[in-house]
């Protein structure tokens, strides 16, 4: 009869265990797949079976093992999920107070309702096994409900982050604490009066604490979406700036054009009365006038000449090199405003790059080679720069930027934007301080053979 309780409860906690699983499986997303995850993601889920049974076996105290479980559960959200930090922690400790809320629900019905004893709930009694199953039923129960508890993305400070560990916890000692007072009760005064108010009371509690996490949960949310928009205003003026700058170039372009009309006009005229004196006057008093910038993009995509002619301009004169390449098709298959972003802002980059590696090295060339050809039903566009070795990732391994500092990032971040919605593919690259960027868009349009 013991073999078969023990078996009993190693099963038990293998079923609550599996639970747990499915549950984080459900909130969380896996990280990229490393060598052998699926192995060690079995081996700490098997070491921590070990753990809970050795310390069952052993009649360890519920606050150790309970602390224990909860710590190991984290640890395994934080090491197998790619979520952000505290919504990792969320997760792993929501599972927890689960187990806790689940394991009050399960003492309440057979001991105030039906008028067992706490001796009939430990192991060996004569409710153990109903009390188990109706257990694991109120944790499959409640993590079915928590499915459906929208994942969002949340933010804290660190002090916030501090906050809601200490609150967690505690919340987690108290309600465990209420609940062996709730069974010392029972043992001592039998299913009496106080008894049953004591257990009503642990239960409002956990209820109540469970919905503090999930009020929690949602400041942390709304915190997010705040940054959120604030990060998509801050694209938002980058994009302007963008944009005025190629109207900027655009409304220059035409101005050259009408003046240049103006000057042949002079030119004309004086060369026609061979007043050369004259006209060497001229054309040395209005050589600097006519030419806006040392090169003039002219591929009959507007925003690619307007937005190369300003930043090959800008790049020559802060002594940056360059080399270029431009086939474009026509049409393109982005619009203007999303073309002139997504070129102003790798070029933007690879300019500041070039200009930070000056700074730390004067002695270094920067350079910039850029091209954009048609490839088959793809459109190839790339641009690599050398940079002083910065660079700003993720916590995914995801390049940010290789700009220092807070507020970087974004472009990179709208440049993806723009192929994703286009259907193309974004690749970003770092070598021996090369920056590479490279996108292939979709023009199902046009058809080449290269």
């Amino acid at each position: 009869m013991i073999l078969i309780d023990a078996i009993w409860e190693y099963i038990v906690n293998f079923l609550e265990l599996t639970l747990f699983i499915v549950f984080i499986r459900t909130k969380l997303h896996t990280k990229a797949s490393f060598k052998y995850q699926t192995f060690w993601m079995i081996l700490f889920v098997t070491i921590h079976f070990i753990i809970l049974c050795f310390m069952n076996r052993m009649e360890v105290s519920s606050y150790i093992t309970l602390l224990s479980s909860c710590i190991l559960d984290i640890v395994y959200a934080v090491t197998f999920y790619r979520d952000n930090i505290i919504l990792r922690v969320f997760w792993g400790f929501s599972y927890s107070i689960i187990c806790l809320v689940a394991e009050q629900i399960s003492f309440f019905i057979p001991v105030t309702l039906y008028k067992g004893t706490s001796l009939d709930l430990l192991l060996g009694g004569n409710l153990r096994k109903p009390y188990t199953m109706l257990y694991l039923t109120m944790i499959a129960v409640l993590v079915l409900l928590l499915h459906y508890v929208a994942n969002k993305d949340i933010a804290f400070s660190p002090f916030q982050k501090i906050a809601y560990i200490l609150i967690a916890i505690s919340g987690l000692a108290i309600g465990h604490y209420i609940l062996r007072l709730t069974l010392e009760a029972v043992d001592k005064f039998g299913v009496s009066s106080f008894s049953t108010r004591l257990s009503y009371v642990n239960l409002f509690f956990l209820v109540l604490f469970l919905t503090l996490l999930l009020y929690i949960y949602q400041l942390g949310y709304s915190k997010e979406e705040n940054l959120r928009l604030l990060e998509e205003q801050k694209i938002y003026k980058l994009e302007r700036a963008e944009f005025n700058s190629l109207a900027e170039t655009t409304e220059r372009l035409r101005e050259m054009k009408h003046d240049m009309q103006i000057y042949l006009d002079a030119i004309n005229v004086l060369a026609k009365d061979e007043k050369w004196d004259e006209l060497i006057s001229y054309t040395e008093r209005y050589h600097n006038n006519l030419a806006i910038t040392h090169s003039t993009i002219a591929t009959g995509n507007v925003a690619i000449d307007c937005v190369l002619t300003a930043k090959l301009d800008y790049a020559e004169k802060h002594g940056i090199k360059t080399e270029y390449s431009i086939m474009a098709p026509e049409p393109f298959p982005l619009d203007s405003v999303e073309l002139s972003s997504m070129l102003g802002n790798i070029w933007n980059n690879a300019i500041e790059a070039g200009e930070r590696l000056l700074a730390s090295n004067p002695t270094e060339q920067p350079y910039i080679y850029f091209y954009i050809k048609p490839y088959q039903t793809m459109i190839l566009i790339h641009i690599e720069n050398n940079f002083d070795g910065v660079i700003k990732g993720k916590i995914d391994e995801e390049i940010l930027s290789t700009k220092s500092g807070t507020g970087h990032g974004l472009g990179i971040k709208r440049v993806k934007e723009i192929v994703e919605k286009a259907g193309g593919m974004l690749q970003i690259a770092s070598e021996n301080d090369v920056f590479s960027v490279h996108i292939m868009l979709p023009d199902k349009e046009n058809k080449y053979q290269l």
